[in-house]
């Protein structure tokens, strides 16, 4: 290894260097240099190439040093050189600062930079690869601010749980509403009055609201750039909305005809634009041109009585049975799917929902049965945790049954087609499923188990202290 002198002003600091920046140790290495000298001379590349560009006197190593020299009033410093490709420069860079307090930021767009880090290389570079996963996870969200790589091509964590309580989203979801207003508005001001809306009516003015960040995220991950949406059930603006304030060519079929007027005078005012028909949903294909297709179905279907929504000839949300309920849910989206285009997906939001002893129906269950008859299988499952407003005030009397509270939703994506064509990765599954079930009768549950539910003491917590 040669050792040779540079002056300070031809040397090039790398300007993706994640080293931290700090007066303290920046005194630090001036006060080692006057002491004791230059025991380790500053890395410098010599590469240039037509691919790498000019890569000459960039430093590999000894940044900090550098900075030093140039307090202390030094003119040159000793280098030694390396012929490196940009890559293995950064590498280097990285193996070299391995033991350094680095800018969690900055390293972690070094580390992407380079692609990929197998456990073979990263050990070379002197670093685990669980600490990098780690460090590239709580650089990207640090603050919940969703800053790099993951939001640039997502928008949100391509994860399979949503959570509507972070930060970054609230604020994205604040967003939306600055953009287009109250989006629980309606001409009647309230779903319809039964008893079925109870619970619903004590949230949102009695009116249940869509996620307008849901409504951005589907239309970027499952459908092409300017894409044609089909929405059976088209009551929320926060579909409509959202659609056409992204490009989107959107069409929604909504038998509540002030609804419709709402939206299309609220896009309006923004200066936007949708297609709304005013019809049953049952009477797509009479109503939608004959040779129309579509990019995507995407909905929120009613969750049969656990929301009223009219008390209308024809909406299936106040079908007096469930069997009825499916029947049309059923004609609704044979005619729906019947005008998608090949290689497309079908996107519902949609929620379990109790029969009348206090069962699920399994309605997510026949919903998948159902587009499994219509040759379209289950493509991702996301869970979208949803603020809690009342869940608190309502979790003992659930709990009287043993009911947990319920505060998320399910989102279903469906795909028919050849999987090879999808370009986007599937989404990374952080969660799992407790499936809780019982045999007898509901109202033994009341009687039969302690109530409220005993609580029990965190058995690493430490002793509470014995009464005297």
């Amino acid at each position: 290894m040669q050792v040779t002198e540079s002056d300070i002003a031809t040397l090039k600091p790398a300007p993706y260097n994640p080293r931290q920046k700090t007066e303290h140790v920046l005194a630090s290495v001036r006060a080692s240099l006057s002491e004791y000298g230059w025991l380790q001379p500053i890395v410098v590349n010599t590469h240039e190439c037509e691919r790498c560009g000019d890569r000459r006197n960039v430093i590999v190593g000894g940044h900090r040093r550098l900075e030093a020299a140039y307090a202390n009033g030094d003119k040159t410093v000793p280098v030694v050189t390396v012929d490196l490709h940009i890559e293995d420069e950064k590498r280097a860079n990285l193996r070299l600062n391995a033991q350094e307090p680095f800018d969690k930021k900055s390293l972690a767009d070094l580390i992407t930079d380079l692609h990929t880090l197998d456990a073979e290389r990263a050990k070379t570079l002197g670093f685990d690869v669980n600490a990098i996963v780690n460090l590239l996870f709580q650089a990207r969200y640090q603050g919940n601010k969703l800053a790099g790589i993951l939001q640039e091509k997502f928008l949100i964590p391509p994860f399979s749980v949503f959570d509507s309580k972070q930060g970054y989203w609230r604020k994205r979801k604040q967003q939306w509403i600055d953009l287009l207003g109250d989006l629980a508005e309606t001409r009647e001001g309230k779903l319809a009055g039964s008893d079925a809306n109870i619970l619903m009516r004590g949230l949102n003015a009695g009116v249940s609201i869509f996620d307008p960040v849901v409504s951005e995220v589907m239309f970027s991950w499952f459908m092409p750039e300017r894409g044609r949406i089909l929405d059976p059930f088209a009551g929320s603006l926060a579909r409509g909305g959202v659609a056409a304030a992204l490009g989107h060519d959107y069409t929604g079929i909504e038998i509540r005809k002030e609804q419709i007027e709402t939206n299309e005078r609220k896009l309006a005012e923004l200066g936007l634009a949708a297609t709304y028909h005013h019809a049953d949903a049952k009477q797509a294909n009479a109503i939608l041109p004959p040779d129309a297709t579509y990019d995507l179905i995407f909905t929120s279907p009613p969750y049969y009585d656990l929301e009223i929504y009219s008390e209308r000839a024809g909406d299936i949300s106040a079908k007096q049975t469930y069997a009825e309920f499916l029947g049309d849910y059923s004609s609704i989206f044979e005619q729906a799917v019947s005008r998608l285009r090949p290689n497309r997906f079908v996107i519902l939001e949609l929620g379990e929902i109790r029969d009348e002893r206090g069962f699920y129906r399994n309605f997510l269950g026949d919903t998948v049965a159902l587009m499994k008859r219509l040759g379209f299988d289950l493509y991702n499952e996301i869970i979208h945790l949803q603020m809690l407003a009342t869940a608190p005030h309502r979790a003992e009397r659930n709990m009287r049954k043993r009911k947990v509270v319920k505060t998320h939703q399910n989102i279903l994506a469906f795909y028919k087609g050849d999987p090879e064509l999808l370009k986007n990765p599937r989404l990374l599954e952080i969660h799992r499923k407790v499936l809780t079930f019982f045999k007898g009768d509901p109202e033994a549950i009341r009687a039969e188990y302690k109530n409220p539910p005993p609580i029990r003491r965190d058995i690493l917590a430490p002793a509470e202290p014995a009464e005297d």
